[in-house]
């Protein structure tokens, strides 16, 4: 597994003995796939505990593959985010370092026992923080009872935090199922941001262009859980910036043009350069309409004419909510 050495100025590790045993280390665990209210306000209270001692350090740790990945391969899941993504969210919350360990057969045969003591022997953790839903070991075992048990024999501290955001919403399951849906409203109440996808723009087939709207096609990971077919409104950003495009966005097959495979395309409001080759970053505000068959191509090229005129009265959302890959 390659990572960058740091990400957002915080350091990425994947191994435990290569950060140190250090006194009063406060170590959180978890999926944090989107990263959403719930993981936010674990990541927090980790950091704000830590402070509380002036030799405190704040460590998340996640997996990479997905435990499901290697424990369910018929079924596998879509993420809400990549993991570079995962880490730039985490690193946002200001935690001191972020540890990605490899996840395999061999690493889930570990007690929840055996993991502990790990964490606390190779890192000197002292307090270990988890969710409402923490499932740590062998079979998913390690339950906050039986973590809260372990802590006490291991002499460590162990605290849970409660549920964050509306029921609905408080899992990544069910923001990914809004995501299915295409019910950008819901995904981003749950996540506490504006979602948002990156990749970089290839070349397509270059019949936007041909009806006077130019779309930029963006790649993405087959195990990525793109949103619903659909066209949204959102916005884009170029290279990581600094400027913001107002963007109609179209996810699905392309039915007008009898398309089979899904597609993520943008057109972005008065820009005409070349995108190919560069990395663009689309944020979804809201959906606009569902994926429809037209007649012709000239009234599918009225419909987008339609449609860039509503993503021009959207509001553009606040800079906060575009954060951390936004700065400001």
């Amino acid at each position: 597994m390659t990572l960058p050495a740091d990400v957002m100025g915080c350091p990425v590790y994947t191994d435990l003995i290569s950060l140190g045993a250090q006194e009063y280390t406060v170590v959180t665990l978890g999926r944090f796939d989107g990263v959403h209210r719930g993981h936010q306000a674990l990541l927090r209270e980790t950091v704000e505990l830590a402070c509380s001692s002036t030799e405190g350090r704040a460590i998340a740790i996640t997996l990479w593959p997905p435990p499901e990945w290697v424990l369910r391969v018929h079924d596998p899941r879509g993420l809400l985010t990549t993991l570079i993504d995962r880490l730039a969210l985490m690193a946002s919350t200001g935690v001191d370092g972020l540890v990605v360990l490899t996840f395999d057969q061999n690493f889930s045969q570990q007690s929840p026992r055996e993991f502990l003591t790990r964490l606390r022997d190779e890192l000197g953790m002292g307090v270990f923080m988890t969710g409402p839903n923490a499932r740590i070991g062998k079979d998913g075992t390690g339950n906050p009872a039986v973590l809260r048990s372990l802590s006490s024999d291991l002499k460590v501290d162990y605290r849970e935090i409660g549920w964050h955001g509306r029921p609905q919403l408080n899992r990544s399951s069910a923001i990914r199922t809004a995501l299915v849906q295409g019910n950008i409203g819901l995904v981003n109440e749950g996540l506490g941001r504006t979602y948002s996808m990156a990749g970089v723009v290839v070349r397509g087939e270059g019949e936007g262009r041909k009806i006077g709207f130019p779309t930029a096609n963006v790649t993405y990971p087959t195990w990525l859980q793109i949103p619903g077919d659909g066209v949204y409104a959102g916005v884009a950003m170029i290279d990581e910036g600094p400027s913001l495009r107002r963007a109609a966005i179209s996810v699905g097959a392309r039915p007008t043009y009898g398309g089979a495979e899904r597609v993520v395309e943008a057109h972005l409001s008065d820009y005409d350069d070349d995108l190919y080759g560069h990395d663009l970053r689309l944020f979804f505000v809201n959906r606009i309409r569902g994926q429809v068959a037209f007649d012709s191509v000239d009234d599918l090229g009225e419909e987008i004419e339609r449609d860039v005129d509503r993503v021009r009265l959207q509001a553009c959302p606040p800079l906060h909510e575009l954060a951390p890959f936004v700065d400001g």
